[in-house]
């Protein structure tokens, strides 16, 4: 997300850390101009549209839509709700480490949202000079950069009842859970952006490479296109009617393909992909050989055969380039 479009409101800073007795909060004063502004900024933007994120929406009676203030004036509260119930947590948990909770109520293309950073202490050398000696030692109160990984995270857009977050797990009674999902928030996460996007593309790569054969490379290269145009179009993957434009030819894959998304509990509802999927989805088709050549081809010259031709003898695809000017790059 553009820092532009972000205007945050109010800010808390908490402790996590099962040593103390209770959780200490307080508001920090936000200062535009500062340091610390700048550094909210960029990991409230970084973090905002990551596809990797694990997401759901919440109900009206749910205990996140009690506890989710809709103005930033109510803010207070749910800081307090959410740093006692992280300091109860970690007193439960392995593998959570102390650290510090930032809270942060903001407006982001002019619709309220929520985030939770809980920033993790990290374990670092110090230098420091004692008695005229150079000496050094472990420090772990050092907090990290926006763009390390030694943080979890979770966003709420007030509004649309959505949320998403890190997919941090640590061990509670023996089991792995995503603490944030079951025990801070309570709501039950769909798979993430890219993975839903994963599984969709091999459930139909897979299919049309078992029912297509010889015709496998066009159906492939049409299969692209569609997703891409989608994708670019109207920012979304519609998991119905693609497959569903996609197969029309052959019975017998619409008929696989069903069965492969049973398997794998493929929603059939769009999928929102972000720009960073996007592009990804809209820019290049790489092609990789028997020898581990790889090529990457702009979408829109897959299926030229004035570029390239496919023939698929034996379950392999034979790729023939023609005419083609080039640089090493």
């Amino acid at each position: 997300m553009n820092k532009s479009a972000i205007e945050i409101d109010r800010v808390f800073l908490s402790t996590i850390d099962a040593s103390k007795a209770f959780v200490e909060y307080n508001e920090w004063t936000i200062d535009p101009d500062g340091e610390i502004y700048q550094y909210i900024l960029q990991l409230f933007s970084h973090n905002f549209s990551q596809a990797a994120a694990k997401k759901a929406r919440y109900a009206e009676d749910s205990f996140l839509a009690q506890i989710t203030p809709t103005e930033a004036e109510g803010f207070d509260a749910f800081v307090d709700v959410i740093g006692d119930e992280m300091h109860e947590l970690l007193k439960d948990a392995y593998g959570m480490q102390p650290g510090s909770g930032l809270f942060i109520f903001a407006t982001a293309d002019e619709q309220p949202v929520i985030a939770f950073f809980k920033l993790n202490y990290q374990s670092r050398f110090a230098c420091e000079k004692r008695d005229g000696k150079v000496v050094w030692q472990k420090d772990a109160r050092l907090l990290p950069a926006h763009t390390q990984k030694e943080y979890d995270y979770f966003y709420i857009n007030v509004f649309e009842h959505r949320v998403w977050m890190s997919d941090m797990r640590c061990v509670i009674d023996g089991e792995s859970i995503n603490y944030m999902e079951e025990r801070i928030l309570k709501v039950n996460l769909d798979k993430s952006e890219k993975e839903t996007v994963q599984v969709f593309q091999d459930a139909v790569m897979d299919t049309i490479r078992e029912c297509y054969e010889d015709e496998a490379p066009k159906k492939l290269f049409e299969y692209r296109k569609e997703v891409a145009e989608d994708a670019k179009e109207k920012g979304e993957i519609n998991l119905v009617r693609i497959p569903q434009r996609i197969f029309a030819d052959n019975e017998k894959a619409a008929k696989r393909y069903e069965e492969k998304t049973q398997d794998l509990e493929i929603k059939d509802t769009p999928v929102f992909v972000s720009p960073q999927t996007r592009r990804s989805l809209t820019k290049k088709q790489k092609i990789v050989t028997e020898n581990g050549i790889e090529i990457l081809v702009p979408i829109e010259f897959l299926d030229d055969k004035n570029v390239f031709e496919y023939k698929q003898e034996n379950g392999m695809v034979n790729i023939y380039i023609h005419d083609v000017n080039g640089t090493l790059k």
